[in-house]
């Protein structure tokens, strides 16, 4: 809440308490609301109140006037310490019912506040950044104090001049003696290791301002970027840009640590605190040749990868922090805004990389602080799946991203296995996130299908067939006959010498089946895809097409359908 914009929320409360209408500071940026449950008119203030906050939320969104408030709990037909009239309202009830009813969901803030005895409740509603409207498609927008309905012609010209905006692009209302210096000297030292790395002899430049200029944070005016702002200048009143927390037991109380600097400075500051408090080493694995592997509780690449996602992508409209969460078994980073337009959170390892904020990105590159061409997801879930640990979660169901890193138990004889495999395939195949996850999949099942390889690998199966096939090529992979399922290859089976039992079948899933029949066992369709790793939908089919050729039939005492069928030979 603490931006230059709250400055109009103040000034107007304090003229209120003096004497002034509130009505009378209602503009283009703000609005008051006195509580309908307040003094009910109605059977249901509840209802009443929500229709009202999610039209003026959205005229609001539609507007072009950046962020603007909303405050609950003041009549704005009375003026003096008698227009406080307060709220008991749930901050998260209202951001909640906001969020539910708007398309796309608008991610309000709502915060606190004390006037005249009563309790008041501020809504900031972030710049616009795209055509919004109810889920039935009404939408208008702010005009003076006034919510105008939208004609046609102006939803096509706010969505066509909102279809790609960067935020990071804007101007700055601060100026370069804002900028700060230690993050300005950080800066400079990151560029000359970035300009030594790739043998560019040009000079670092020497002052803030030639600093922004040369990493592209200046407008075509000359004024700084909002980007240079995020980098470079102490959040306005110290807001909090980051919070740590860190547990010395899983689900303990919390020690919390608030940093309040520039992202350069912020960023290095984050990571400085996780490591010293990472244990370096949680498992140590002999390799075959003899030498032993450290294993930390946190790849230092993912680690990197999950910091600098959040700082890079995250909603830098919105003024909540990204928060940390560190303890002994996992690492979460939770960061405002969800995923990019065009980004699902089930093709995140395939979605080629779309910045939020291409100009502060496009800065983070040159100063090596993001990479130009992976995605950091990639790069997380190789550096996991390579230490013998499972690949990252992720939840983007809310306004939100959030990434965790299971320290977890640490599966040596995969490591041994990769160790191997390297030196008998070449690095490549395991270098790659498919590569590891397909041998991830094969050392704790017996068949891969290739629907299960596009699930894993986030491609079509037309896509996956290709991949698998080409590993086949490589002698890495077995393709079972012309059915659409894959083992390891008698070469690669080796390499786990004995560690993963289960990957020495060598029959489809239809034999496999059939014999388990034919043995006169009764099967279910999720038990078979537990045992052998396939999709359970895969198994149902089949089982049905058994049926049809008079090969399998439900058991007598199972149900006939449902998860619970049993099926038994013909």
């Amino acid at each position: 809440m603490l931006d230059a914009g709250f400055e109009v929320v103040e000034e107007a409360l304090s003229a209120i308490e003096a004497g002034d209408s509130a009505g009378d500071w209602e503009s283009q940026v703000l609005d008051f609301k006195e509580d309908p449950a307040v003094h009910p008119k109605s059977r249901n203030p509840d209802a009443g109140l929500v229709e009202f906050l999610v039209d003026e939320v959205i005229c609001f969104s539609n507007a072009d006037s950046g962020v603007s408030y909303i405050v609950l709990g003041v009549n704005d037909k009375k003026s003096g310490p008698a227009a406080f009239t307060g709220t008991v309202r749930p901050r998260e009830w209202l951001v909640e019912k906001i969020y539910s009813n708007t398309q796309p969901h608008i991610q309000v803030e709502a915060f606190e506040i004390q006037r005249c005895d009563a309790r008041l409740v501020v809504l900031r509603i972030p710049r616009g950044m795209a055509l919004y409207q109810r889920p039935k498609g009404q939408a208008s927008k702010r005009v003076g104090k006034s919510c105008v309905p939208l004609s046609e012609d102006e939803r096509r010209s706010i969505h066509l001049s909102r279809s790609n905006p960067d935020l990071s692009a804007g101007k700055s209302w601060r100026g370069p003696e804002d900028l700060d210096v230690q993050a300005v000297e950080q800066a400079k030292a990151l560029l000359a290791n970035r300009k030594s790395a790739l043998g560019d002899t040009s000079p670092v430049p020497q002052t803030g301002l030639e600093l922004c200029s040369d990493l592209g944070l200046l407008t075509s005016g000359g004024a700084l970027t909002f980007a240079a702002e995020i980098l470079f200048m102490q959040p306005l009143h110290n807001r909090t840009m980051v919070r740590h927390l860190l547990r010395d037991v899983p689900s303990g109380d919390p020690k919390v640590t608030e940093i309040s600097a520039p992202l350069i400075t912020a960023s290095e500051q984050v990571r400085a605190l996780i490591k010293a408090n990472t244990t370096q080493e949680i498992a140590r694995v002999q390799l075959p040749n003899g030498q032993e592997f450290p294993i930390p509780a946190f790849p230092a690449t993912a680690v990197d990868e999950i910091v600098s996602n959040a700082f890079a992508h995250r909603d830098w409209g919105a003024t909540t922090s990204i928060v940390v969460d560190q303890s002994p078994t996992s690492l979460t980073v939770w960061s405002p805004g969800g995923l990019p337009v065009g980004v699902a959170e089930e093709k995140i390892l395939t979605t080629q990389s779309i910045p939020r904020n291409p100009v502060l990105m496009a800065a983070l590159r040159q100063l090596g602080l993001a990479e130009e061409s992976s995605r950091g997801f990639d790069r997380m879930w190789v550096s996991m799946l390579s230490s013998g640990r499972q690949a990252p979660s992720l939840n983007a169901n809310g306004p939100f991203v959030e990434v965790t890193l299971p320290s977890g138990s640490v599966d040596s004889g995969f490591i041994r296995a990769l160790y191997l495999l390297r030196i008998e395939f070449g690095e490549s195949i395991f270098d790659s996130v498919n590569g590891l996850l397909v041998t991830r999949h094969l050392a704790n099942n017996q068949i891969l299908m290739t629907s299960t390889a596009a699930r894993l690998m986030q491609v079509s199966e037309a896509q996956a067939q290709e991949t698998l096939a080409w590993y086949a090529n490589q002698g890495f992979l077995e393709q079972l006959r012309d059915a659409p399922e894959w083992i390891l290859s008698a070469r690669a089976r080796a390499a786990f010498d004995g560690e993963a039992s289960t990957v020495v079948s060598a029959v489809t899933t239809e034999d496999w089946v059939l014999a388990q029949l034919r043995e006169g066992k009764s099967l279910n369709a999720r038990e078979v895809a537990d045992e052998l790793g396939v999709e359970r939908e895969s198994v149902s089919r089949l089982l049905r097409h058994l049926r049809d050729v008079g090969k399998a039939k439900i058991a007598s005492d199972s149900p006939a359908r449902g998860p619970s069928v049993r099926w038994v030979s013909a």
